[in-house]
C-alpha cells in the first residue's frame, strides 16, 4: 500500500477565498485547523502566511480584491488589530461594489456585540478611534465596515456550545462548498448561454464613420445614440469615460499620465488616461440600469488604444462584467483578450459583456472590470477613453 505521503493532490482552483482574522486570537487553534480543512477539500483558501514575509499590508489588499468569497473571523481582540479592520474595510468596499461574497463567522462573540461594538470588542475599537484622531476617514471606514458586514449572513459559534471547533469547521466547510458549487453551477450556465451566443459576443473594433470635415473618426453607434437624444428620446450614457473609472493608481503620474482630447470640431475635450510602467492593471466602471431602455440588450465595451510603442501585454488582460439584480442575486460573465493584437491602431472596443435590461422598477447594477495582475511585466502604453454602453440591436 503506497504511503499516503505519495499521494499528490489537485491544486485548488476555482474562486479564492480570502480569510480575514485576528491572528492572536484564533491562529494556532481555529485557523490551524480550518485552512487545512478547506485545502483537504480542494478550496482555494488564502491566508496572510500565504503572502510572502515582508511584503506590505497594500499586497493582502490586492488579495481580498482578487477573491470572490471573504471569511471574516470575528473574535474578542479583533478591533485590536489596525490590520483586521483595514482589510475588512476592503471587504466591504468589494462587497459593496458586488464583487465579494461576505461570510461573517462570530467566534465566541454575539453578532449584536459587533454590530453594537459591545464589551471589550468595542472598548478595543474605541481605543483605536482614540489613538488615530487624526486619522478620522479611516477610522470612518473601519466603523462603517464593522456595522455592515455582521448584516450579512453568517455562523455563530457560541462561546458555550456543544459543538466542538471541529464539529464547527466541518459544518463551515459543508457551506462554503454548497456556495462554491452554486457559483459554478451559475458559471456552467453563463458558459452554456455564451456557446449559443447570448451572453458574449467577440471583440472587435468599433464601427465608425469619417467626419467629413476631417475630425477624428466617431463610433456609429454614438452618433445613433446622440441623434436619437436630439429627437427626444431617453438620454443614454453611452460613455462613462476615463475620470469616472476606478484606475488602480490614476493618481500616480509614474503609473498614469492624463490628457485632453477633442472627438471633432467644437465639441468639448475629454480626459484620456495613459499607463507609463504598470505591473499590476485594474479598471473598473460602474453604471445602474435605471436610464436604460428594459427589454433592451446592451454591449459593455472599454474603449481604449495600444500606442506604437506600447510593451508588457503578453499576458492576456481579463474582462468581467457583473451584473448585480435587484435583489442582490448576481450574474457573471468572464473573457480574455489579448491587447498585443491592437498595437498601433486607432480606437478598438475591449468587450466586457453583453446584458439585458431588466423592469425599470426592478434595476440592475453593471459592474465591468478589466485587470492583469502578472507582476513580472511593465505594461505601458494602453490609452484609456471609458467604458461605452451601448444597445446592440
Amino acid at each position: 500500500m503506497a504511503s499516503s505521503s505519495s499521494v499528490v493532490k489537485p491544486t485548488p482552483t476555482g474562486p479564492q477565498v480570502f480569510i480575514c482574522f485576528r491572528g492572536a486570537d484564533v491562529r494556532s487553534h481555529f485557523i490551524s485547523h480550518l485552512d487545512p480543512a478547506l485545502r483537504e477539500a480542494n478550496i482555494n483558501v488564502f491566508i496572510d502566511d500565504d503572502e510572502f514575509l515582508g511584503t506590505d499590508l497594500v499586497n493582502l489588499l490586492k488579495r481580498i480584491e482578487e477573491s470572490e468569497i471573504a471569511l471574516v473571523i470575528f473574535s474578542e481582540d479583533f478591533t485590536s488589530s489596525y490590520r483586521c479592520l483595514d482589510e475588512l474595510a476592503k471587504i466591504k468596499e468589494c462587497k459593496d461594489q458586488g464583487r465579494l461574497i461576505v461570510i461573517p463567522i462570530f467566534y465566541k462573540v454575539k453578532p449584536s456585540v459587533v454590530k453594537y461594538l459591545k464589551g471589550n470588542f468595542g472598548d478595543n475599537f474605541r481605543e483605536l478611534e482614540r489613538n488615530n484622531l487624526h486619522m478620522q476617514q479611516r477610522t470612518q471606514k473601519w466603523k462603517k465596515a464593522l456595522v455592515s458586514i455582521p448584516e450579512s449572513k453568517g455562523m455563530p459559534r457560541a462561546e458555550q456550545s456543544e459543538k466542538t471547533d471541529k464539529d464547527f469547521i466541518t459544518s463551515m466547510v459543508i457551506k462554503i462548498q454548497e456556495l462554491l458549487d452554486y457559483m459554478a453551477a451559475r458559471r456552467n450556465k453563463e458558459i452554456e448561454a455564451n456557446r449559443q451566443g447570448v451572453s458574449i459576443v467577440p471583440a472587435r473594433k468599433p464601427k465608425a464613420e469619417a467626419n467629413p470635415q476631417g475630425g477624428s473618426v466617431v463610433p456609429a453607434a454614438r452618433e445613433q445614440e446622440r441623434e436619437a437624444s436630439h429627437q427626444g428620446g431617453s438620454v443614454v450614457p453611452s460613455m462613462v469615460l476615463a475620470r469616472d473609472l476606478v484606475i488602480t493608481h490614476f493618481d500616480k503620474p509614474q503609473r498614469w499620465t492624463w490628457s485632453t482630447i477633442n472627438e471633432a470640431p467644437n465639441s468639448a475635450e475629454i480626459e484620456i488616461a495613459t499607463s507609463n510602467k504598470l505591473y499590476w492593471l485594474k479598471i473598473v466602471g460602474t453604471i445602474t440600469t435605471e436610464n436604460l431602455t428594459p427589454g433592451t440588450k446592451y454591449e459593455a465595451v472599454f474603449v481604449v488604444k495600444l500606442e506604437i510603442n506600447a510593451s508588457g501585454w503578453d499576458i492576456p488582460v481579463t474582462l468581467k462584467l457583473k451584473v448585480v439584480q435587484h435583489d442582490g442575486d448576481d450574474d457573471r460573465v468572464d473573457r480574455t483578450e489579448n491587447l498585443n493584437d491592437y498595437i498601433g491602431q486607432n480606437w478598438v472596443d475591449i468587450l466586457a459583456g453583453v446584458f439585458v435590461v431588466p423592469p425599470k422598477t426592478t434595476p440592475a447594477t453593471i459592474i465591468c472590470t478589466m485587470y492583469q495582475y502578472a507582476d513580472e511585466y511593465k505594461k505601458k502604453g494602453l490609452v484609456v477613453k471609458g467604458l461605452a454602453i451601448r444597445p446592440t440591436n
